[in-house]
């Protein structure tokens, strides 16, 4: 009997040693537990490497600083997979970050898109610069050296390829004060082919090639770009002078954003014409 009660007590100071060394286990647990997460948008302004620090301005008198968990994943544009060595000040992110005892921990960083979209007013190659009109102003933004251009239908373009007139949309960054477009795409179709009909009073032009022949609504925007300038007018085009049109095909309606003379000298032209019946 005494045995009994000799292992039962054996058993018990076990035990009772067994949870008290479970306890700082287990509050060292509840010290990681992880905290609810808040987000942060803003402005990059600086990336510390060394010290894994990243600091954001929302706006001018608001502006944290996180800390880049070993485990913080990246969410960038252009770039998959994405580390911390891709951040760098001038993009706008998202921080979703854990607050602890205020100590800011970023757990993901994902890089939220700054985009203009009108028309191309002028293209300086020697600054590598492009000014937009958007919205009733300018704004002038300096070409990445890494700058991706796209054409439409998601082909690969050159810096050469946007012209004056042209109807694009510019992903763009901001570093300090200056706008730096990363990546333009072009927003509309083209058909290049010899004018046949205008009607300037219902802004609607014909144009022809050999095997087609296609009919188009003029924008009131609609950039017609005469001797490299986007500022002339549907009276100055003429028939038979082969153009190129910029479009956008809208419920089977071509809307036309951009009208430009053809590289190749046009063929001598008869004054403007009205408009013949379909």
């Amino acid at each position: 009997m005494k045995t009994n009660k000799s292992n039962i007590s054996r058993a018990v100071c076990v035990l009772a040693l067994a949870a008290a060394t479970a306890m700082p286990a287990l509050a060292d647990s509840s010290a990681t537990t992880t905290r609810p997460e808040q987000t942060y948008t803003g402005m990059i302004v600086s990336v510390d490497r060394n010290e894994h620090l990243l600091a954001v301005r929302s706006w001018v008198f608001s502006k944290k600083t996180f800390n880049l968990g070993t485990d913080c994943s990246y969410a960038l544009l252009g770039k998959s997979p994405a580390d911390a060595a891709d951040l760098h000040a001038g993009q706008k992110v998202t921080v979703t970050y854990q607050d602890a005892q205020g100590v800011l921990i970023a757990d993901r960083v994902t890089q939220k898109p700054m985009r203009y979209e009108g028309m191309v007013k002028a293209v300086d190659s020697a600054q590598h610069t492009l000014t937009l009109h958007a919205g009733g102003s300018d704004k002038t933004l300096q070409i990445a050296d890494d700058c991706q251009i796209m054409l439409r239908n998601d082909k690969v373009g050159t810096y050469g390829d946007i012209k004056v007139g042209d109807h694009v949309a510019v992903t763009y960054e901001k570093p300090g004060d200056t706008l730096t477009a990363h990546r333009i795409a072009q927003t509309s179709i083209t058909f290049t082919g010899r004018l046949t009909a205008i009607d300037t009073e219902t802004r609607v032009v014909k144009a022809r090639t050999t095997f087609d022949s296609k009919k188009f609504n003029v924008a009131d925007n609609c950039a017609i770009v005469i001797n490299g300038k986007p500022d002339g007018h549907l009276a100055d085009l003429k028939l038979d002078e082969k153009l190129m049109f910029s479009y956008d095909e809208i419920n089977g309606v071509n809307v036309a954003n951009r009208i430009a003379q053809a590289d190749e000298p046009a063929a001598p032209a008869a004054a403007n014409a009205p408009m013949a019946a379909n």
